[in-house]
C-alpha cells in the first residue's frame, strides 16, 4: 500500500468474521527515525565496503565479509552465553553502548535457565527430537 489514502471497499465489513474495521491502522506510516534506526547500520555498512573497495580494491570488502562470517559461526556450548566479542570488534559494534547491552541479560535474571545440557547438544547437532528432558543442569 503505498498509496497515503484509505482504500476504496467493493464490499460490506464482516466485523463479526474479520474482527473490527483496521484500515487506519494499516495506513499509518513509520516514523522517520525508525526507518533511519532500522536501515542505518546496514548503510553505513554498505558505504564503508564501497569506499573500501574503491581505495583498496574489491578484494578488501570481500575478505572482511569472509572474517564476519567466519566470526559469527563461533560459538560455546550450549546453556553458555556467545559474547561474539571477535565479530563486534571486527565490526566496530564493540564501542556502542544501547539497551540490548543491559536490558534482558540472562545472568541478571531472577530465576536460572531450566535445561539439560546434554539434551541441548543433541539437539542442536540433530541427534534426537523432542522437547528436553526436565532438570536442572544435567540432574
Amino acid at each position: 500500500m503505498d498509496d497515503p489514502q484509505l482504500p476504496f471497499m467493493s464490499t460490506p465489513v464482516d466485523n463479526l468474521r474479520g474482527g473490527l474495521g483496521a484500515l487506519k491502522h494499516q495506513v499509518s506510516d513509520v516514523h522517520p527515525v525508525e526507518t533511519i534506526q532500522k536501515n542505518g547500520p546496514k548503510s553505513q555498512r554498505e558505504l564503508r565496503q564501497q569506499m573500501a573497495s574503491n581505495l583498496y580494491g574489491c578484494a578488501l570488502p570481500i575478505r572482511e565479509d569472509l572474517e564476519c562470517q567466519i566470526l559469527s559461526k563461533v560459538q560455546r556450548l550450549p546453556g553458555l552465553s556467545s559474547s561474539r566479542i571477535g565479530l563486534e570488534s571486527l565490526t566496530g559494534t564493540l564501542d556502542t553502548f544501547g539497551f540490548e547491552s543491559y536490558l534482558g541479560l540472562p545472568q541478571f535474571s531472577e530465576e536460572a535457565p531450566d535445561l539439560d545440557l546434554h539434551h541441548s547438544m543433541e539437539a542442536r547437532l540433530s541427534m534426537t527430537p523432542g522437547p528436553a528432558p526436565q532438570g536442572r543442569m544435567g540432574r
